[in-house]
Order: C-alpha cells, then sequence, then structure tokens
C-alpha cells in the first residue's frame, strides 16, 4: 500500500509538472494579429501596440490558468529547550494547491506538498542528507449534475463536530510522526477514494468507497520521535489475510434553524494495526476489521456553539496480557461548547471519553475509561493581522498534560511569522506521552504565498 501511495504521488506530481509545462510553452507562442486596418495615409502601424491591445482585450488561457492556482512556500524551525537541547524541525515545504471547473460540470481539485529537510532535522538520519518527501493531502476529479455530487481519487472525509478528538472521524487515517502538532488538518492524510453527495429536501447523504484503506504514519526509526515500547528486542510481520479490505460507509445530515444532526454509519478498517504477539521476538501486524454507527449535533444559541457526537464501535481489537488479540466493544462521546462574544475572540472547552464496554484485567495498556479535557482560547488584535492563542488538554487516567501556546502575524498580504510553544507535562509511566514528556519545544515558521 506504501507504495501504491508512492505512486499515486508520483502521478499527481507528474500532472502538476506537465500543466506548469503546458503553460509555459503556451505562454511563448505570439498572437497572430489577423484584423486588417486601413491608413488613408498610409502610416507604419505599431504592430507592438496592437499586439499588447489585443492582449489585454482577449481571455487569456495562461491568467486563467494560474488564477485557479496558488503556491505556498514555509521555512519552519523548531528547537528543543530541554535538557538535552537540540534542534527538531530544520525544514522548507512547498505547497501547490489548484482548483480548476472544466465544461461546467467537471473540476480538478489538488492539494500537495514537498518537503525538503535540512541539516539536523530529526526526519535527517544522516546529516550530510537532504531529504526530499512528497505528501498529498488531496487530488481528486469532481462532477455535478442536478443535486448530485461525485468525487473520485486521493480525498479526506470528516464526519466529526470535535477539533481534537476522534469519535465519529474514523474513516482518514493520521500523520504521527510529528506526535506533538494539535492542528487536525495538518494530520490529516488523503487516501484513494470515491466519495458521492446527495442534496435532497429530506437532508444532505453522504457516501463514500475506499478500495485500498491505508493506515496511521508512525515516527519511524532513527527520526526524533521514534520509540519502541519493545526496545529493539522484537522483529514485526504484516500477516497474509484472504478477503476484501474494503471501506464504505453512509452519512445523513439535516439542517434544522440553527441546528443540526447527522446520522451515520460505516464498516471500517482500524488505522492502526491490530498486533498479535507469535513468539517472544516476532510480532503480527493485521488488518483488523470493526464497524461504526454515530450520532453528532450542534446548536448554536446566541453566542455559544454547543456541539456533541457519541459513536457505538463494535469489536474493536485489544490485547490481553499474552499480547494476543480480544474484541471488545467501545462507546467513545465528546461534548463541546464555543463561546464567542465577538468575532475577535473564542473560547472553547471540550471533555472527551474512550470507553471501553465489558472491560476486564485482562485488556492491557489501555484503561476502561480514557478522557480527555481540553480548554482553547483565541484573540485576534489589529484589525486581525495578528492573533494569539492558547490550548491545555488533560488526559487521564494516565495524567498527563500538553500546553501550546501560539501567535501568528500577518506581515503583508504574502507573509506570515507564526511562534508556538509546546509544552508535555507527564509523570506516569503509563500515558501515551510518556515517551515526549522532555519534549519542551520552541517553533518559527515564516509562510510566502503567491
Amino acid at each position: 500500500m506504501k507504495n501504491c501511495s508512492n505512486f499515486t504521488n508520483n502521478i499527481v506530481i507528474s500532472i502538476i509538472i506537465s500543466f506548469i509545462s503546458i503553460t509555459y510553452v503556451y505562454g511563448q507562442i505570439p498572437i497572430e494579429n489577423d484584423s486588417i486596418v486601413d491608413s488613408e495615409d498610409f502610416d507604419i502601424i505599431d504592430m507592438g501596440s496592437t499586439m499588447i491591445e489585443e492582449k489585454e482585450g482577449s481571455p487569456s488561457w495562461v491568467s486563467d490558468m494560474f488564477s485557479a492556482m496558488r503556491l505556498g512556500i514555509q521555512y519552519g524551525f523548531t528547537y528543543k529547550v530541554e535538557k538535552p537541547d537540540k534542534i527538531m524541525n530544520n525544514r522548507l515545504s512547498f505547497r501547490l494547491e489548484y482548483s480548476k471547473s472544466f465544461m461546467d460540470y467537471l473540476s480538478l481539485h489538488i492539494d500537495t506538498k514537498m518537503f525538503a529537510f535540512l541539516k539536523n532535522d530529526h526526519r535527517i538520519r544522516d546529516e550530510k542528507d537532504i531529504v526530499f518527501e512528497g505528501r498529498t493531502r488531496e487530488a481528486y476529479l469532481q462532477t455535478s449534475f442536478n443535486k448530485t455530487s461525485i468525487k473520485a481519487g486521493i480525498q479526506i472525509v470528516v464526519w466529526g463536530e470535535s477539533d481534537y478528538a476522534i469519535v465519529t472521524n474514523e474513516i482518514g487515517r493520521l500523520d504521527y510522526r510529528e506526535p506533538l502538532s494539535l492542528n487536525m488538518d495538518d494530520l490529516r492524510i488523503g487516501q484513494p477514494m470515491l466519495t458521492v453527495d446527495q442534496y435532497s429536501s429530506f437532508g444532505y447523504w453522504s457516501a463514500f468507497f475506499v478500495p485500498y484503506p491505508e493506515f496511521n504514519e508512525q515516527p519511524r526509526k532513527g527520526t526524533g520521535y521514534y520509540y519502541d515500547p519493545f526496545d529493539g528486542k522484537v522483529e514485526y510481520l504484516k500477516e497474509k489475510q484472504k478477503g476484501n479490505f474494503f471501506e464504505y460507509g453512509l452519512r445523513w445530515r439535516k439542517t434544522y434553524g440553527k441546528s443540526d444532526v447527522s446520522i451515520m454509519a460505516a464498516s471500517l478498517i482500524d488505522n492502526q494495526y491490530a498486533l498479535r504477539m507469535v513468539t517472544p521476538d516476532l510480532i503480527a501486524k493485521s488488518k483488523h476489521r470493526f464497524f461504526m454507527t454515530g450520532v453528532t449535533l450542534n446548536r448554536a444559541i446566541n453566542n455559544l456553539l454547543v456541539k456533541g457526537e457519541v459513536a457505538l464501535k463494535s469489536r474493536k481489537a485489544y490485547n490481553n496480557a499474552s499480547f494476543q488479540i480480544i474484541k471488545k466493544n467501545a462507546l467513545d462521546a465528546s461534548l463541546g461548547v464555543d463561546y464567542s462574544p465577538n468575532s475577535t475572540f473564542t473560547l472553547s472547552m471540550e471533555a472527551v471519553n474512550y470507553h471501553i464496554m465489558d472491560w476486564s484485567n485482562q485488556i492491557q495498556g489501555m484503561p476502561r475509561n480514557n478522557y480527555i479535557i481540553l480548554m482553547a482560547l483565541s484573540k485576534q488584535l489589529m484589525k486581525n493581522d495578528l492573533s494569539f492563542s492558547w490550548a491545555s488538554m488533560y488526559n487521564g487516567p494516565y495524567t498527563n498534560f500538553f500546553n501550546v501556546v501560539s501567535a501568528s502575524y500577518n506581515w503583508n498580504d504574502h507573509i506570515t511569522l507564526n511562534f508556538d510553544a509546546l509544552i508535555p507535562i507527564v509523570d506516569d509511566n503509563r500515558s501515551g506521552f510518556y515517551p515526549y514528556r522532555d519534549q519542551k519545544q520552541v517553533a518559527f515558521r515564516i509562510l510566502y504565498q503567491l
């Protein structure tokens, strides 16, 4: 599947290069002047001026092409301030976004990014290397007719209401190679799928089909966030499995005034491999199917937005004391409130609980209830050019706190400066954040957009 993903990325990049090449060549073709101008006194006609006027007066395929394109170049630097201090991120990224309609009923959407990891970046395994990596978030064709929309290609489907928790939003996979990020948009990774949206007076229907489900990206060996719970004493083997591993689901959504509700059902492959110990030094990884049904709702009340979701997940995979797979049902839920007294200030609070039904002491590493309490606020100043935000997350019962303080400044229409401070506080070695307890960091980013 990784090869399939890399192949898809290469196709997308080739398409982009072809577009740019065609645009450049077309831009070099002179525009012929077919008009005949009569001049009584036979003065010499200024052909240069005539061509310029015609170019300005006629539609330009080149300008139309570039008007649908958005380019961004970003440099990011992150420093780990707690001993042993070191550089974590030192990288450039190039992002291309393209959205263009053709023939009134067909459109192409592309959102792809290329990274260049520079010296001392934690993704670099050899300090002498500069590593390049591509990541296509979205690249799909869309056609619409009547009240139906069909998309085919690399996509991201978001069903949940929570900005941080995964309750009903189980469809897409995530990139955990930067595990301290709380920005879900940066964490989400697209995958090939077919989606159909149908709008009707009875509600909005949305269906998806994924032929080759992919999995969450984990920190790789030799990188800054890699952590091996077995301390390198075991090897991993992918099990050969028969049958189909398609993913498919359906959601219905309806708006009632200032409220909306959605009901959904999906058959999914877990985004994490199910692990099973074969021998003390060999662990098998397998694809595991589970079924999810869920409900989401939100309600606007004056300056408040109340949102919630609940999902029943049937036969999720867990491990027992012998590190064998046991299957249990899970009930996950979240409830959040956004308070915005004006357009420049927002206060958010959210509570999340992941509950394993019929839990017993046989289940290893997972408590009966894993809960999260999150609080965040954001404030905009200087005509929205300057913004500050703060988010703090408490996770129990294996206590840990995670705090992020951010600032963003729009220097002008093209340049944006960003600053982040990341402060994890973890004492319990059973916490999933324990491997990152010393990762107190400051980060700086500068983004230039065309």
